[in-house]
């Protein structure tokens, strides 16, 4: 097993039959889903929740974000205010993902006093980019904490980059988890956890992995030189993902709405 550092259940867990996890797998029209349960003191490293891991690989928006949205919607109440943010920093491609997917989400609590959102029974939606701490000063939990004690949604659903210790996981997995985040986390710069202790809401997590380490491809380089490794492909990696977690998220939060009503509204 790679002991390199990673944000994904899916590799921290050494067997099927690791102490404290409970997995499952199923498919949906022909993709992989994992589902890991970890107890609170698995051995693994890992906070004790729920983790969905979906197999990608295929570059198939509509079929990897049908799976998704099953996935999904297992961890989203039914009813009351979400926020959704996206983390990271849209000037460092591979950190962008939260950013360039929160951009496509259709925000609506701004409509919620128009006769016709009442009619439809449409969710209060806010989105958020809270940026990096060297670009605001300010950390991205913080700025949260304070836009939900103003806001009082139900849950948050935070969107960010990951990192992975298996080459043939970068860019083909999604990982959803009801433990939250710890930004920065699987490349060494965590901030502060952004999670239901932190926030006090539930926190759902949806990250791809973008980075790995270069002693996962290069072990004699990697022991020399602590650096990050992304796929040469990485702006399409970024632009696919950020449109399947996006399209995810309306279509599990707004229902009633068709495709085109959804780009209607995203301006």
């Amino acid at each position: 097993m790679n002991t390199n550092r990673t944000d994904l259940a899916f590799e921290a867990i050494s067997s099927q039959s690791a102490d404290g996890a409970d997995i499952r797998k199923t498919r949906i029209n022909g993709l992989l889903l994992t589902e890991i349960r970890l107890d609170k003191n698995n051995p693994v490293g890992k906070p004790g929740g729920f983790y969905i891991t979906l197999h990608c690989g295929t570059r198939d928006e509509r079929a990897e974000s049908n799976a998704l949205s099953h996935a999904l919607k297992a961890l989203i109440p039914s009813m009351g205010k979400i926020l959704v943010a996206g983390l990271g920093n849209v000037n460092i491609t591979p950190d962008s993902l939260g950013v360039r997917a929160v951009s496509r989400v259709v925000a609506t609590a701004h409509l919620a006093e128009n006769n016709e959102f009442k009619e439809l029974g449409m969710r209060e939606v806010f989105s958020v980019e809270p940026g990096v701490l060297a670009q605001t000063g300010i950390e991205s939990g913080e700025q949260l904490k304070f836009i939900i004690d103003g806001i009082k949604p139900v849950m948050a659903v935070v969107i960010d980059s990951l990192a992975c210790a298996e080459p043939e996981r970068l860019g083909r997995i999604i990982q959803i988890t009801d433990t939250g985040i710890a930004p920065g986390s699987g490349v060494g710069n965590a901030r502060h956890e952004i999670s239901k202790q932190t926030l006090g809401i539930p926190v759902v997590a949806i990250g791809v992995p973008t980075v790995i380490d270069l002693s996962s491809i290069a072990p004699n380089i990697g022991k020399t030189c602590e650096a990050m490794v992304v796929p040469r492909d990485i702006d399409v990696m970024i632009s696919h993902f950020a449109k399947v977690v996006a399209r995810t998220v309306n279509r599990v939060l707004l229902p009633m709405l068709t495709e085109n009503e959804i780009e209607k509204l995203r301006f």
